[in-house]
């Protein structure tokens, strides 16, 4: 008999990638005005994070837990479910993002976003604009039509990789907390992608690794720890 460290990571892959990206072309086509709508969402939430003056949130709060509800119930549970026996095991997950979201959008103060000019916030730029952005066309350098492009706010993995980057453009002791979901997600996507021979692994792998190093050196340099000013105490409901 077989024993279970005989088998790999293509053991546990009950799919194939046609049968995977196929799920993004029936959701896209099914779904298009909630996917164009939680793409909309994304696209404001990042507008408003990019300001100066930490203005709007609440907002992207607000924002970013609907995306992660959208995409946990509308991709996850309606069309990866049937083929992944683990999603049941993850939608704890990302219903746990929600509520961390919304519980970060009800505080008195909530999470501060705004342009900082440190490495950072380039970082958290420069993710936030390739899940926008970017990540959607990236099935055409791999030869899949654009129907089945992987889209922010309903595909999860640009959902997962935008999030690092508003994470990252943000500021506040408890902001870390937001981390490790999208964190996971991005490792065990890596792993599903790179069973399927997709390149897109290591943009997954390199996201985590430069999202950790960046937090790793905002702790270093007590940018989470700084205390708010005095304009920021007054102006709680920004």
């Amino acid at each position: 008999m077989t024993e279970w460290w005989d088998y790999g990571l293509a053991d546990l892959l009950l799919f194939s990638p046609r049968v995977y990206y196929r799920l993004f072309e029936t959701m896209n086509t099914t779904w298009w005005l909630v996917v164009a709508s939680a793409l909309i969402a994304g696209l404001i939430a990042s507008g408003l994070a990019l300001r100066h003056g930490f203005r709007g949130n609440r907002v992207i709060l607000v924002l970013l837990a609907l995306v992660w509800a959208w995409s946990g119930f509308g991709f996850l549970w309606q069309y990866y479910q049937p083929i992944n026996w683990a999603v049941p095991y993850l939608l704890p997950a990302f219903a746990l993002q929600v509520v961390l979201f919304a519980i970060f959008a009800a505080r008195p103060l909530p999470l501060r976003f705004g342009w900082r000019g440190d490495l950072s916030c380039y970082v958290g730029a420069s993710l936030v604009a390739f899940a926008l952005l970017v990540y959607p066309f990236i099935g055409l350098i791999e030869g899949r039509d654009l129907v089945q492009a992987e889209i922010f706010g309903s595909a999860a993995d640009p959902t997962a990789l935008g999030t690092l980057g508003f994470v990252l453009l943000s500021r506040g002791t408890w902001r870390w907390l937001l981390l490790p979901v999208p964190l996971a997600w991005c490792v065990i996507s890596a792993g599903t992608l790179w069973v399927m021979d997709q390149y897109v692994a290591y943009l997954m792998l390199a996201a985590v690794w430069v999202t950790v190093f960046c937090g790793w050196l905002d702790l270093k340099n007590g940018v989470t720890t700084k205390r708010l000013t005095e304009a920021e105490i007054r102006d709680p409901a920004a």
